[in-house]
């Protein structure tokens, strides 16, 4: 008797496969896409400004931060967040992604067309955050591991993207610009800042004791709490154009944050590029501050505090942690070669240079140069990281 053996799926289909077998895939590799368009638009926005009815510079300001990181933001949590729960892996996340992504494209093409034609993107993109938010809380709710304080802290930053995506909506329909301020207000200081907190005070003493098992890992949970209460005083001031509030909320946070740089580690780190490339980034996150605060006294330091904390804290953090899960879950040595790491020290150039322009006032060729290398670099790492997503694992395991 004979038996009709399946006929194996071509090469386009197995790729296609590999791509949703786990969360990171599909959300990485969306998150790819949307932080070189965004980097293109932007780009292409200095060299050819477009008279309109929205400037560039404001859709900039709410775009970067709600366009660039929340697709990664999307593909870690489904990874690594059941794990930290034990439950079951979230899967089907493709949908997302492509969604979230439409939703980017939407919102800057409603943006060069003036009016109101940006809210359907926007609407998308918070549909896209409220199911995630409601996602994350079932994975919470279904869990029974006792500690779930990063997760449920993280929960409550995420809510703060679809708020921020609903006053940007608000700014859009009345066209007042304090809803914008807020908006930007509460898309870095609520929702990017406390994300990246969480995010880095359960991993950074994980990874660092993994490669140094001397160095015992710290992270009280006071510590975090402190951080948080920070972020959101420093929100509520900067939203509210409340400078004692903001001052003295972030020189406490600064003097914190400088402090933990030191105690988990940054000059141990420098012995391992992988691990470096997290402290380094970390260490961002007191300057980024400090301009906050010498800003809200007077001092002129324009965007330097919005890029210090965007480019130098979250955008080289986010390529660090993203090149690490990427090479971790492609069987991949974990070991950032010469490539990534140029590109990464790149990064930290890009980003010192932008903050350097808003100090100082530089002529608007050096804001050109910046966007052009910052579009150089993630083009480069786009094309080193992109093929892992849909390549099979070297170490032949699920995922």
């Amino acid at each position: 008797m004979l038996v009709d053996n399946p006929t194996p799926p071509s090469p386009l289909q197995a790729a296609w496969q590999r791509f949703q077998l786990a969360p990171h895939r599909p959300c990485f590799a969306a998150g790819v896409l949307a932080a070189v368009s965004l980097a293109l638009w932007w780009w292409a926005m200095l060299q050819w400004p477009q008279p309109g009815h929205w400037p560039a510079v404001m859709v900039h300001g709410l775009m970067m931060p709600l366009g660039v990181f929340p697709l990664f933001m999307f593909g870690f949590i489904f990874t690594a967040g059941p794990r930290w729960l034990n439950v079951d892996a979230v899967t089907g996340l493709t949908p997302l992604a492509a969604a979230y992504l439409a939703g980017i494209a939407l919102s800057l093409l409603g943006f060069a067309l003036g009016g109101r034609a940006p809210l359907p993107g926007l609407l998308l993109m918070a549909g896209c955050w409220l199911w995630a938010c409601w996602r994350w809380w079932r994975c919470i709710r279904a869990s029974s591991v006792a500690d779930r304080r990063h997760a449920q802290r993280l929960l409550l930053a995420f809510c703060i993207a679809p708020l921020t995506l609903l006053v940007a909506i608000t700014w859009i329909g009345l066209g007042d610009g304090r809803w914008w301020l807020l908006g930007r207000s509460l898309a870095l200081w609520a929702f990017l800042l406390p994300v990246f907190l969480v995010v880095s005070h359960r991993m950074l003493p994980f990874f660092t004791q993994a490669v140094f098992p001397q160095k015992l890992a710290w992270r009280p949970p006071l510590l975090l709490n402190g951080w948080l209460s920070a972020s959101g005083l420093l929100a509520l001031g900067s939203g509210l154009q409340w400078a004692w509030l903001e001052a003295a909320a972030g020189l406490l946070l600064a003097a914190s944050l400088a402090y933990t740089s030191w105690r988990w580690g940054i000059v141990l780190s420098l012995q391992n590029r992988l691990l470096a490339m997290l402290h380094l980034s970390f260490a961002w996150l007191a300057p980024a501050v400090l301009l906050q605060v010498l800003g809200t006294l007077g001092v002129a330091v324009g965007s330097a505090p919005a890029h210090a904390l965007g480019l130098g804290f979250c955008v080289t953090m986010l390529v660090g942690f993203v090149t690490r899960v990427s090479l971790g879950h492609s069987g991949q040595p974990l070991q950032a070669d010469r490539g990534y790491w140029a590109i990464y020290l790149g990064l930290h150039g890009v980003a010192a240079l932008r903050v350097l322009v808003a100090l100082l006032g530089l002529a608007p060729s050096w804001l050109h140069a910046v966007s052009a290398a910052w579009l150089l670099l993630m083009l480069l790492w786009a094309a080193r990281v992109l093929p892992i997503y849909w390549q099979v694992r070297l170490d032949g395991k699920p995922g």
